[in-house]
């Protein structure tokens, strides 16, 4: 603990001390982020199962911090303010305590959670360590950040999400990064409030035209390709970031049916010697609990060109085109007699009442939350929308019909069965 504060009656961490778990390339924005916010936090230790990395890591966090040093000391010789120029210089002299010698490696992350001082993790391992990783950290009473997809399974994210909530711990992830911002923020309120009436459908389209890692972009890991190790494809890969995107914009509704489709084989064709069984296109049909309805459609590769790309959604008393607000403003035509004859439509572009608020990075918005005990942007429960609609997709397309997330969960628990046989519980699940 580096000691803690009083604000308004709740107990705030003035520093927090935070682990990285995973040394390969993805945790170099979440080092970035952290010794930008030096002031909130200081890298304790690292650990992956390669120790060169983990030690070229370290080498990385000091000559970072060096970088940024300088920068800040540009900075505060322009400073407008002799308190602007403090608080720079403050920041700056905190960097230049990162030093090799200070911060400890780590090949075994539970070795690394029982050090002194560390109060939170940033998971960056691939999908197939992100569940067992983060019960580990709850069992040790740490907050978890943890790199996308958040699970493999839906399953994997619930038993996630109750370890974290069952330790009284914080568990955010980062595709819940695409939630951040004062304009989502304006239209999920401008939602959520009822002023664009009934929101009754939605679809998304966001497509590369070659973007396998692995396949396209060899210098990838090649668990991107291995359902075992990844969950799944392009959806997991990409379409995740629009999931949790709009789930927010929607006032996060709970899915409860999911349809989907899935496509593999589009060249050139992967002649690796890796397993190559994730999907390159996704179309998933989602309603939830709420009368709501929303297509995802994402694609690591497509042939066409020219294809309207974003996110639009349909209210009955207007829509959105991305960040553009339409709302109707028609009207009745009569005859002479005053009686209504023919409704003239009418549909105005509207500017969006965007709000000033703090903006926060990833990690800035989960060490927020952690300090002072609120609701990260992206929580685990939020988190688990999420996989049950990637998941569930991928279920529903491989049985070729649509599913219940009910259902989801029940097929998922098989994996877990230690028999082969269909063991049968006291209870019905339905």
């Amino acid at each position: 603990m580096f000691g803690e504060r009083i604000l308004e009656g709740i107990v705030m961490k003035k520093k927090m001390g935070v682990g990285i778990i995973g040394c390969g390339m993805i945790a170099g924005s979440h080092i970035s982020d952290y010794l930008n916010l030096a002031e909130k936090a200081q890298i304790l230790a690292v650990c992956d199962v390669v120790v060169k990395n983990a030690e070229r890591r370290v080498a990385n966090i000091v000559s970072e911090s060096k970088k940024l040093a300088q920068q800040l000391e540009e900075q505060a010789e322009k400073a407008e303010t002799a308190e602007d120029k403090e608080k720079l210089l403050d920041k700056k002299a905190l960097l230049l305590k990162y030093d090799e010698s200070k911060i400890k490696i780590f090949s075994d992350y539970n070795e690394m959670l029982k050090i002194k001082g560390l109060d939170a993790v940033s998971i960056c391992t691939p999908p197939f360590a992100h569940a067992p990783a983060t019960i580990a950290a709850a069992k040790a009473g740490k907050h978890v950040f943890c790199e996308k997809p958040m699970a493999r399974t839906a399953t994997e994210a619930k038993i996630m999400c109750d370890e974290c909530n069952k330790a009284g711990v914080k568990l955010g992830y980062q595709s819940g990064s695409a939630r951040l911002g004062a304009v989502n923020y304006a239209i999920r309120n401008y939602i959520t409030s009822g002023r664009l009436g009934d929101v009754y459908y939605g679809r998304q389209t966001s497509f590369r035209v070659r973007g396998r890692p692995g396949l396209d972009m060899p210098g990838f890991s090649k668990w991107f390709l291995d359902s075992s190790l990844g969950g799944g494809g392009g959806i997991y890969d990409i379409g995740v970031y629009q999931i949790d995107k709009i789930l927010y914009l929607l006032g996060d509704p709970q899915p409860v049916t999911i349809s989907g489709i899935a496509y593999r084989g589009v060249a050139p064709e992967y002649t690796g010697d890796s397993v190559y069984d994730v999907d390159e296109h996704t179309t998933v049909l989602v309603r939830f609990s709420n009368g709501m309805s929303f297509t995802f459609e994402n694609g690591w590769v497509t042939n066409l060109s020219g294809v309207a790309e974003g996110i639009f959604i349909y209210g009955s008393k207007g829509g959105f085109r991305n960040n553009t607000l339409i709302v109707e403003e028609g009207a009745w035509e009569k005859d002479d007699k005053g009686n209504p004859r023919n409704y003239q439509a009418k549909l105005v572009e509207k500017e969006l009442e965007v709000p000033k608020i703090p903006t926060y990075s990833k990690i800035g918005d989960f060490l927020n939350a952690c300090m002072s005990d609120s609701k990260p942007i992206s929580s685990g429960e939020d988190g688990m929308k999420v996989m049950e609609i990637m998941s569930g997709g991928l279920l529903s397309a491989k049985l070729g019909r649509e599913i219940t997330v009910r259902e989801l969960y029940a097929i998922e628990a098989m994996r877990y069965e230690p028999t082969p046989g269909w063991p049968i519980g006291r209870t019905s699940p339905y």
